[in-house]
């Protein structure tokens, strides 16, 4: 349990998991729009396979440090191996749509169940073993606010300032690409390259998140801010920018609730919050909300 103070901990973990919700909610938008929820799912199970079989072979001598369970190390291994894991999984679903007539949805669906069973039995073995793989596993269930204090995990405020910084920058263009990717291909600019950006940011973020909010409840931080942010504009920058704030304050509020009450996962915690901040939206909000709808009924 972490106590809400001004300790070094306490802020790293704070701000860690407001820029990781920002840069989440932000990416939310343009998956929502792109219909990859199903999609999200099964990268996370493929990350969370990929973190523990990368652990697994460390445990049997493949480490760059002579400290193979030293934290830092534990860190570069559990993030190189999700990365991996999503990488595998792309692969293998781009091969599923070629060569199966299943809507891609259901391949989805049936390869994030697979997983889960594969992840799901790497996690009992390795607690029926014991040693020190077992110390943190179960923070890729549901995550582990208090995974995101580490100072020198540096490269997680790199990775989610970059996405942030593209995403502003290139929001125009990325915007013609989600929702008419026939007329990009008519511009001057190469449309494939802005997919792949798109792909890149969702590998590095979804990687990222798995350790926060858990392979289960991965997905929440991106969808549903995204969905609240529609309920309050129809215009996509606004929509991205809210969406961002939503995923920012959840996260940071659910990380604060999961760090001072003992036996609460941070997924679940950051979840909750984003679910009462998608049905007070819903009964609020101006443009799509049940009051905003019912007022202008009434004009």
């Amino acid at each position: 349990m972490l106590e809400i103070n001004n300790s070094f901990l306490f802020q790293t973990m704070l701000k860690n998991a407001v820029f990781l919700g920002f840069s989440a909610g932000m990416l939310g938008v343009f998956i929502s729009y792109q219909r990859r929820s199903i999609e999200i799912n099964a990268l996370s199970a493929g990350s969370f396979v990929g973190t523990l079989l990368l652990l697994l072979m460390s445990s049997f001598g493949l480490s760059i440090s002579p400290y193979i369970f030293g934290q830092v190390d534990k860190d570069i291994y559990s993030f190189t191996g999700s990365v991996l894991g999503i990488l595998i999984m792309i692969t293998i679903l781009n091969m599923l749509y070629k060569t199966n007539r299943l809507h891609p949805h259901i391949i989805q669906s049936l390869m994030t169940a697979v997983l889960l069973g594969v992840g799901i039995t790497l996690v009992t073995s390795i607690k029926q073993a014991g040693g020190a793989l077992d110390s943190g596993i179960d923070v890729y269930l549901f995550g582990e606010a208090t995974s995101l204090t580490d100072e020198k995990f540096y490269f997680l405020r790199i990775i989610i300032l970059t996405v942030i910084v593209l995403l502003l920058l290139f929001f125009r263009r990325l915007r013609v690409v989600i929702f008419n990717i026939d007329m990009a291909k008519t511009t001057h600019f190469h449309t494939m390259y802005y997919v792949h950006l798109i792909n890149i940011f969702v590998v590095c973020l979804v990687a990222l998140s798995v350790k926060l909010m858990g392979v289960f409840l991965a997905v929440s931080i991106f969808l549903i801010p995204a969905v609240t942010a529609r309920l309050w504009s129809n215009r996509l920058f606004i929509i991205t920018l809210l969406s961002g704030f939503f995923g920012g304050i959840g996260g940071g509020i659910g990380a604060v609730i999961a760090g001072n009450i003992s036996n609460v996962s941070s997924g679940i915690s950051i979840t909750i919050v984003l679910s009462m901040m998608f049905f007070i939206s819903l009964l609020i909000a101006p443009y799509k909300g049940l009051l905003g709808v019912w007022l202008r009924g009434r004009k």
